[in-house]
């Protein structure tokens, strides 16, 4: 008669290991997909920095050569960079822009938040010796506030990524997935 009886006795061990397995097995499978999710979203903001730097690296770059003649671009005048410290500082920035490592290994990953954090101080550099930064406004606050403080009706600047903001775009804003992009 004991037989029967520990059945019951053990009811309740067995019903917290087949709770516990089941709790495993749905953990790691959500696991993995709110890990996933979270890399993208990282991934995507990393390599959204990379890309306004080099796209910023770019139009410096174009600005390089000499102009050409069109007449649409005549009465523009843009002025050129020449100065060979800025030149260095442009070549810089194209490598540390150019083919960064995308797989999800340690130093690799590191490889790229050098790249990042280099760029932005290069960036950084030609934006105040260039005199390209946003003007201050007449309280002499800097209208560049990583806050995205509405100033005469219009948002002052947009956050995209920790430390990266586009400033200064007047465009509509569009959602892309669950991030918010904003164009010209």
């Amino acid at each position: 008669m004991t037989d029967i009886l520990d059945s019951v006795l053990n009811l309740e061990e067995d019903y917290y290991s087949l709770g516990h397995a089941e709790g495993s097995l749905a953990g790691a499978t959500a696991g993995r997909l709110e890990g996933r999710a979270f890399g993208i979203e990282k991934g995507f903001e990393k390599y959204l920095t990379l890309g306004i730097i080099k796209g910023r690296t770019k139009v410096w770059q174009s600005r390089t050569s000499p102009p050409s003649s069109s007449p649409s671009t005549s009465s523009i005048s843009i002025p050129q960079i020449t100065n060979p410290r800025h030149l260095k500082h442009l070549d810089l920035l194209q490598t540390l822009s150019t083919n960064p490592p995308i797989r999800n290994e340690e130093d690799d990953v590191e490889e790229v938040d050098d790249r990042i954090r280099r760029g932005k101080a290069k960036v950084k550099i030609l934006e105040n010796t260039l005199r390209e930064g946003l003007p201050a406004d007449e309280d002499g606050n800097d209208e560049n506030n990583d806050n995205g403080d509405e100033k005469d009706g219009r948002k002052a600047s947009k956050k995209l990524a920790p430390g990266v903001a586009i400033s200064g775009a007047t465009g509509l804003e569009t959602e892309f997935e669950d991030f918010k992009i904003r164009r010209s």
